[in-house]
């Protein structure tokens, strides 16, 4: 993770920041559990003037100055201070357990009020799949349920055809005499 940190740092001083926000939140997918890096995205952000988008990464991190505190509630208006719509934008697929005890408090408060309002609260499970392993699903169908498939299809279309022809040799043997 030290040797990603370091090409985010690196792409800041080249002046890539779109390069850098990307890299930090793939490390965010990867180490959801590590707020510095959504306090560092939230910097990035805020730097740039998105006072907002900066709270949203902010959300989870103790307040060290007024500009955190002031995106962080410019974050909440823009989201009508929504447990709910905060949760579902903010995305947090980490263990709470390992978090301090500020984060903890604000998703547990989150939480809550989205209970209260909703009735609901979005749930978000860690991505299981490993990188590079993209085997294809299996399918659970037996071949012999597939087969009586296929021939429980086939008869259903072969019905009327074979109605239809039927029909057809009734009108010729009318007409025929």
């Amino acid at each position: 993770m030290r040797n990603l940190f370091d090409k985010v740092e690196q792409d800041l001083k080249e002046g890539k920041k779109k390069k850098a926000c990307d890299r930090l939140r793939n490390l965010i997918n990867q180490f959801p559990d590590d707020l510095s890096l959504r306090k560092k995205l939230g910097q990035i952000y805020y730097d740039a003037g998105f006072l907002d988008e900066a709270g949203k990464f902010w959300m989870l991190s103790e307040h060290e100055n007024k500009e955190m505190k002031i995106a962080v509630e410019l974050y909440r208006k823009t989201l009508s201070n929504s447990g709910n719509a905060i949760l579902k934008d903010v995305v947090f697929r980490g263990n709470k357990a390992q978090l301090n005890e500020y984060a903890r408090k604000v998703l547990t408060e989150l939480e809550q009020d989205s209970l209260k309002k909703t009735k609901h609260i979005p749930d978000f499970k860690p991505k299981t799949r490993a990188k590079g392993n993209y085997s294809i699903p299996k399918n659970n169908q037996s071949f012999l349920t597939t087969v009586g498939l296929c021939l429980l299809v086939g008869f259903v279309i072969a019905l009327p055809i074979l109605g239809i022809v039927k029909l057809l040799e009734l009108i010729s043997l009318l007409f025929s005499y």
